[in-house]
């Protein structure tokens, strides 16, 4: 059994924007664990606990799941606490275009046909970038909008490990979409 999800990888010019950005809160917010680079992603849908024969069957369509979507752009995006402004997490959060919803629904299509079942029909984009304490309401309320571009080229199926130091994250598959740059 293995704890998996399907995502977005987060590219490189992307992951820069993303540490210049957060550089100077990093140095001025002490309660937040922050996601290391290597975790970051958009989730499109989290799967849980499957068996690795579920897990097999999965990766090995992936490829036909997304072969009619293409490569682009989304954003800009918004760092804020999420999911609302008392949340704990801290989030770059895109909004909902036609390409990201476009693959989001390709990907719930693609896993109701191994009888998935999804009661979580509203999508909210976002990559986690930080995780507060247990005094979230001693940092102020962040909403800053930013110039950060999503490229959107590959989607990953990955494993996550759970650690007493945070999740581990490993991409088992990815699949490129047409005309990645």
């Amino acid at each position: 059994m293995q704890r998996v999800f399907i995502g977005i990888p987060v590219d490189k010019r992307a992951q820069q924007q993303i540490d210049e950005l957060l550089n100077p809160l990093k140095s001025s917010i002490q309660a937040v664990r922050w996601v290391p680079v290597q975790n970051r992603h958009l989730t499109l849908a989290f799967l849980g606990t499957r068996p690795a024969s579920v897990i097999e069957k999965l990766t090995r369509s992936m490829d036909q799941a997304y072969q009619q979507e293409t490569f682009f752009e989304t954003g800009p995006a918004n760092l804020k606490r999420f999911p609302g402004p008392s949340g704990n997490i801290i989030a770059l959060v895109f909004k909902v275009d036609a390409r990201l919803a476009r693959l989001f629904q390709v990907t719930q299509e693609y896993l109701l046909g191994y009888d998935f079942d999804f009661k979580r029909t509203r999508f909210r984009p976002h990559i986690t970038l930080g995780r507060m304490g247990t005094s979230p309401r001693l940092i102020k309320d962040i909403n800053q909008q930013t110039d950060i571009k999503l490229q959107i080229g590959r989607i990953a199926f990955y494993q996550s490990t759970l650690t007493p130091s945070g999740s581990v994250y490993l991409a088992l598959k990815e699949t490129g979409l047409g005309n990645a740059g």
